[in-house]
């Protein structure tokens, strides 16, 4: 399953690869691309509540969430591609970035059950979800997406710029199965994978495994202490600031709010005033290509 935009909408070109390399050794195979958002999800549904399939996602986090979401309570597996832009979850559970080599360990591989987020009653995030600061920031990069002649990178520092300028903390009430906080928060973050945003842990001690949800909350800071926060969160080494609190034994949450705020599933930004979310371990079954399965 591919969506044709990923990879600077190098998508298709990637299945096009991919499925004369499975045809060379006997594997048939059919493209699957989505033309809208949720496409994949109802058609990865259909096919996995029908028949027992392998599906290989060519793309990023967000299409990687589609065909989960479409085969949880199966025993379809999925392999993961790195075809996106932050292609962070893949990271997690393949030790190669080679799609050839991915795919040629798959061949033989068996797969792993690995957890996932279940969102109110009919959602999934399987990597990190992530409210606030962070999330707007995602959001507001559509401010730039058509300037011209600035990278993907430059974009994202122009968001964080301009984000900045506003300099917005978000009034919550964060409750998980451990405790209760209410505050002001710049960020709040619940880790099922290692990281987001191409490379940001907010949560060192995350494992797709462990059927727990990490989390990592900041409270309000001031501009300047934005400034600080930020590349120490992006590095993580934010772990001991003082107004940050890591928890790893975290089972189900819920968070509310007077007024409707940021909140990023697997890349996508919605703004709600409530969210109700709990892992579900043991949800879906990943190839996980490590360097013991290629040898």
């Amino acid at each position: 399953m591919v969506n044709p935009v990923s990879g600077r909408k190098k998508g298709y070109k990637h299945a096009i690869v991919i499925q004369k390399l499975l045809k060379k050794y006997n594997i048939d195979s059919q493209i699957i691309t989505s033309t809208y958002a949720g496409q994949l999800r109802t058609l990865a549904y259909d096919i996995s509540h029908n028949e027992d399939a392998r599906f290989y996602s060519i793309g990023g986090d967000g299409t990687l969430n589609e065909i989960a979401s479409g085969i949880i309570g199966t025993n379809s597996e999925i392999v993961i591609l790195p075809c996106g832009t932050g292609n962070d979850f893949s990271r997690c559970v393949n030790e190669y970035s080679s799609l050839r080599k991915i795919i040629l360990t798959s061949l033989n591989s068996k797969s792993s059950k690995v957890d996932i987020i279940k969102l109110n009653s009919n959602k999934y995030c399987i990597n990190i979800l992530n409210a606030g600061f962070d999330a707007l920031i995602a959001h507001n990069m559509n401010k730039f997406r058509w300037v011209p002649f600035i990278s993907g990178t430059g974009k994202y520092n122009l968001s964080i710029l301009y984000t900045l300028f506003f300099n917005r903390n978000y009034r919550l009430r964060i409750k998980t199965n451990n405790n209760t906080y209410k505050d002001k928060f710049t960020l709040v973050a619940f880790a099922n994978a290692k990281s987001y945003g191409g490379g940001v842990i907010p949560c060192k001690n995350s494992n797709v495994f462990d059927g727990k949800l990490n989390m990592c909350l900041a409270r309000g800071t001031s501009f300047f202490e934005k400034l600080y926060l930020l590349p120490k969160y992006k590095k993580c080494k934010h772990e001991n600031i003082s107004k940050v609190t890591i928890d790893n034994d975290i089972e189900n949450m819920t968070i509310v709010s007077n007024k409707k705020f940021p909140l990023a599933i697997d890349g996508e930004i919605i703004f709600t005033n409530r969210i109700k979310a709990q892992i579900i371990p043991k949800a879906i079954n990943v190839i996980c290509i490590t360097k013991d399965n290629a040898n």
